[in-house]
């Protein structure tokens, strides 16, 4: 008999075996923010970068974990399922450029000793731009991903559990918050490497249940779709408004900035110990992210193969981006479901720690040490603690307001918010990373132009999500580069080395400063 059928004649909540596996993975998360706790709070370094004491391999997986989110494990597997794989072109692009980035852009960056990506604005242009762009990506984190990352999982808890889906909201954001607030920036890594681990094998057992079902298993799945036509991958048509391989062109160039712009994935390669592991933590980050956009996008067939297979088991009004976590609830046996669910929600839990980290390191580093300098070890370690605290409950209530929007697809919703707000942003790096001539007052305007360019494209225009962050980019640069020529004084001739690809930083850069000797909060 089929061993999925036979476990799937009836939908079904979580049980007892079900609970204790989410139970003991939302336990094994707090434990290893305790377990961190002491030494996050020995300084600001070691709550924001882990005192540059985390292994490589750790950090490249914990990179994964936060550009992967609960986005991919639901949204990407509904795209394919709904249609054919013309949207995996997202993966190789992205993945693609961060590789190139690794090995072009991160030496740079490395030899300047940053604590944040921010910082580096004002080296190179000025404290304006520097507050600037830390202020839209606080802004895109906090109401933007991190809102959108709860949200998904939170549908799929309400999905198996029959809890309102705004408490499950909470449960989620609360988890997340405390032990991000508790264990620092070391706890957010190894907890990743948990959620990875939990994630990978969540999917892999789903996979194996779903071939089950499918005549012929894996082969039979493959079969089945290529002569539907649910393998189409590649469109050469000369049109913006489609998933087409020039719109991914597109999105592979501006990938090359936007990645060496977002705090949350830098910081990993800025924990490391030297520039060596910092190259390989981006490199192999971007390939586990590769192989895992081509896995989703799978399941997604896989899941359109099996319901054809059966389709009274598929209900009429299902929500497409809850098509996974429906699998999950009424097709796996009981035991099973309980693990699958935790891998999704670690898939979320990853990406949400990591950007409270990050937004608590930008506002300390970027607003609070630069406004206020000479402050205490305690005081920085204080409010970064109540930084976090704060971000979790905004980014809570941002994905409250959104559960009761209800938005047809969160992760178009999501691209289109991020091309919105900080699409345009990472141009600024562009600027500053391979022209010398750009300053702070041009690649102002620029970022300003970019926005309201931006939204008249996504308001007027048909243009496909997918090209929204290439158009913010472009527009910045060219934007940016003009107003710079306007702009231009003689006060702008400063030292830029080690700050463009054309003018490069001595070998062997200054080391980090060691840690703050600990002083006793009051």
């Amino acid at each position: 008999m089929n061993p999925t059928l036979a476990a799937s004649s009836a939908p079904h909540s979580l049980t007892g075996p079900d609970y204790l596996c989410l139970a003991c993975y939302f336990a094994v998360n707090l434990a290893i923010g305790w377990w961190c706790r002491q030494r996050s709070r020995r300084s600001a370094t070691s709550f924001f970068l882990g005192s540059g004491r985390v292994v490589w391999w750790a950090a490249a997986v914990s990179f994964f974990a936060t550009s992967v989110s609960s986005i991919s494990f639901m949204a990407l597997p509904a795209k394919s399922f709904q249609g054919d794989w013309l949207a995996i072109g997202s993966a190789p692009a992205q993945s693609c450029a961060g590789i190139v980035t690794g090995f072009v852009f991160v030496g740079i960056f490395r030899r300047l000793n940053l604590t944040t990506v921010f910082d580096y604005l004002e080296r190179r242009f000025d404290r304006r731009v520097r507050y600037f762009g830390a202020g839209l990506a606080i802004l895109l984190k906090v109401v933007g991903r991190m809102s959108i990352v709860m949200l998904l999982p939170a549908l799929a808890l309400a999905t198996v559990t029959g809890l309102n889906v705004y408490l499950s909201i909470l449960l989620m954001g609360v988890i997340t918050t405390i032990y991000a607030m508790e264990g620092g920036f070391e706890a957010v890594v190894w907890t990743d490497v948990l959620q990875s681990v939990v994630m990978v094998g969540g999917v892999t057992i789903a996979l194996r249940h779903i071939a089950a079902g499918v005549p012929g298993g894996f082969g039979g799945i493959v079969d089945t779709a290529s002569a539907a036509g649910k393998f189409h991958a590649v469109s050469w048509d000369f049109d913006v408004t489609k998933p087409t391989v020039w719109v991914f062109l597109g999105m592979f160039l501006a990938t090359l900035f936007f990645q060496i712009s977002d705090q949350p994935l830098m910081q990993r390669m800025l924990a490391t110990a030297d520039e060596r592991d910092a190259k390989r933590t981006v490199t192999i980050g971007n390939l586990i992210g590769l192989l895992s956009g081509f896995v989703f996008f799978f399941v997604g067939t896989a899941l359109w193969t099996f319901y054809r297979a059966h389709p009274e088991r598929l209900a009429p009004t299902l929500p497409g981006d809850a098509i996974f976590p429906y699998f999950i609830v009424n097709e796996l046996p009981h035991g099973v479901v309980g693990l699958i669910i935790a891998g999704l929600f670690a898939a979320a839990m990853g990406a949400l720690s990591s950007m409270l980290n990050s937004s608590a390191t930008v506002i300390v580093s970027d607003f609070y040490d630069t406004l206020c300098p000479g402050r205490s070890v305690a005081a920085r370690t204080r409010l970064a603690w109540w930084v976090t605290l704060a971000c979790g409950l905004a980014a809570t209530g941002m994905a409250l307001f959104l559960a009761w929007r209800n938005v047809p697809s969160l992760w178009d919703e999501f691209l289109r918010l991020a091309a919105l707000l900080g699409g345009g942003f990472p141009g600024v790096f562009a600027l500053g990373l391979l022209t010398r001539r750009a300053n702070g007052p041009g690649v102002f305007v620029g970022a300003v132009v970019s926005i309201v360019f931006t939204w008249w494209v996504q308001t007027f225009t048909a243009t496909s999500v997918f090209f929204h962050t290439f158009l913010a980019i472009a527009c910045t640069m060219l934007v940016g580069y003009v107003a710079s020529w306007l702009f231009a004084t003689r006060g702008d001739a400063k030292s830029l080395r080690g700050l463009t690809v054309w003018d490069f930083a001595p070998a062997s850069p200054p080391p980090r400063a060691a840690p703050a000797p600990v002083t006793p909060s009051s």
